[in-house]
């Protein structure tokens, strides 16, 4: 029973430990990018970005695929890209976006 309970315990400090890491690299990620902040009725969505690419991506009611919008976004440009991703936004949403350079 005391085995079980020690194992139990180290799953417990790796999953913990985990869910930490990737909070502090979320929040990293988030304070050193670029951002695209969209807000709706319909749902909010934030990408984050640098000059190259689309680094991260924070949504609410809207659905995303990360993969293949990166890999749109290096054949247009990552400028091109967020105009893009912004007019579409406000076209097909009742919401706005807006820019946060870093």
């Amino acid at each position: 029973m005391k085995a079980v309970k020690i194992v139990l315990m180290v799953i417990g400090g790796i999953v913990v430990f985990v869910g930490v890491l990737l909070f502090v690299i979320f929040t990293f990620v988030s304070s050193s990018s670029n951002k695209l902040v969209c807000e709706s009725k319909e749902g909010d969505i934030t990408l984050m970005y640098n000059d190259k690419e689309i680094v991260g991506y924070s949504a609410s009611n809207i659905t995303y695929d990360l993969d293949q919008q990166q890999d749109y976004a290096k054949e247009v440009g990552i400028d091109s890209y967020m105009d893009e991703f912004s007019t579409w936004f406000e076209s097909n949403t009742s919401g706005t976006c807006t820019k946060e350079e870093r």
